[in-house]
């Protein structure tokens, strides 16, 4: 069954900030930028700027965890789910934040949305001569395939085998990179000694 965004789930935009960030080592809020996204859709806490306040009127957005973020402007969209237990959190405004509802699992939409195809789709509805951007409107309207809950866990766990077969794969055909040069070395030396 293909839905809107818009009916699964909830979309906020990112905080804007006025100025640099400036990481302040221990402060209490991590802050997660665009760049922050990894190619595989992974988060990593440790790697975030951290920061003592945000600019914000009221109440702290705050991530939770099984949010998903995604990239909102540039040539790639990447998602990620947020992590568990991250502590205090924020998204900068080059993020959308989604909230997804029950019939939806975080993972299962972020591998979704990082699908090749899905990517190729999302540029289309981005706007902007400069720099495309994905405004939250065009996410809502955007649908998604939604199987049952069951299929969602499945398709992700086949996804992140997937993934690790081919990091297995480069490592390997990098290991044979090295293993070669190591044997062209080794020629070469064995021949100067002639």
């Amino acid at each position: 069954m293909k839905v809107s965004i818009a009916s699964i789930a909830k979309v906020r935009s990112g905080i804007a900030f006025r100025e640099a960030i400036r990481h302040i080592e221990g402060a209490p809020i991590a802050v997660v930028q665009a760049g922050d996204i990894g190619a595989d859709g992974q988060i990593n806490p440790s790697e975030l700027l951290r920061v003592s306040a945000i600019p914000t009127q009221g109440g702290l957005p705050m991530l939770a965890s099984g949010e998903v973020l995604l990239q909102s402007r540039g040539q790639t969209y990447r998602a990620g789910a947020v992590p568990p237990h991250v502590g205090r959190m924020v998204a900068t405004a080059s993020i959308l934040v989604i909230t997804p509802g029950p019939s939806i699992r975080p993972d299962y939409l972020a591998h979704y949305l990082n699908d090749p195809i899905t990517q190729a789709e999302l540029r289309t509805r981005a706007s902007g001569a400069t720099i495309a951007n994905l405004k939250k409107s065009a996410l809502e309207e955007f649908e998604v395939l939604v199987p049952s809950l069951e299929d969602q866990k499945k398709i992700v766990a086949l996804g992140e085998t997937l993934r690790q077969q081919s990091r297995i794969e480069d490592r390997l055909a990098e290991l044979r990179r090295i293993q070669l040069r190591a044997l062209l070395e080794e020629r070469a030396e064995r021949n100067r000694g002639r």
